[in-house]
């Protein structure tokens, strides 16, 4: 958890922005499941003490998300499960798109390749 949260500020603001594109309009998830991926985003973006593992990461953003939907009086119920699911899912989204330089350069390099070897069948 520690090495997402040393991840780029700007990065991780841009992959969140796409994110919520990706969960609003693409996806049209329900209120309740935006809410709860999110929070995970929220946590991750906002300096917060270190956490060792990832269960007691979960538990502080659930807690966070209780508590702010409760100040904003929002008639969202989030069940605990559910959230504990959809937050390790959004790790995993995050882990996988956002921390993970070498797949991102593996596939750079994998495209640069296709195209040479394509422009030199031709050449």
């Amino acid at each position: 958890m520690e090495r997402l949260k040393t991840i780029d500020p700007a990065k991780m603001g841009k992959e969140r922005h796409k994110r919520e594109y990706d969960l609003r309009v693409l996806n049209c998830v329900s209120e309740d499941e935006y809410q709860s991926r999110m929070a995970i985003w929220n946590n991750l973006i906002t300096p917060t003490a270190p956490i060792e593992e990832a269960k007691k990461f979960v538990d502080a953003a659930f807690s966070k998300l209780e508590k702010d939907l409760k100040a904003s009086s929002s008639e969202l119920v989030i069940n605990y499960n559910e959230f504990v699911t959809l937050a390790n899912e959004e790790i995993n989204y995050i882990r996988v798109h956002v921390a993970d330089n070498r797949s991102q350069y593996f596939w750079y390099a994998t495209i640069a390749l296709t195209i040479c070897l394509t422009a030199s069948l031709y050449f």
